[in-house]
């Protein structure tokens, strides 16, 4: 990607301007949908059995550790792209005229 790209490329957010074409919306509800009916079939499951709910903790916490993960993941991704974007804004040592000593 060259260096005008990525200055143009926005840090945050969805991509905007008159070419920007917005994501499709299906992807994620059939995820959610799937996964609330996971979970439902879970909970009917424990409860239709007469099993202790004490069951469902541990789906519950491998849930909650994936979706803190990819938070964090998206956080991350998120700052080093503000790093990248401030380094490319940063101007050279030889744009400003300075002479550099190579030793």
């Amino acid at each position: 990607m060259s260096v005008h790209a990525a200055l143009v490329r926005p840090v945050f957010g969805t991509p905007r301007g008159r070419h920007a074409k917005p994501r499709s919306a299906w992807p994620r509800m059939a995820v959610r949908t799937l996964f609330l009916l996971c979970a439902a079939i879970s909970t009917g499951a424990v409860v239709g059995a007469d099993w202790p709910p004490v069951l469902l903790v541990v789906p519950v916490a491998a849930l909650l550790l994936l979706v803190a993960g990819a938070v964090k993941l998206r956080t991350a991704a998120r700052k080093i792209d503000t790093i990248f974007a401030e380094e490319l804004t940063r101007e050279t040592p030889a744009e400003i005229g300075e002479s550099i000593e190579i030793s």
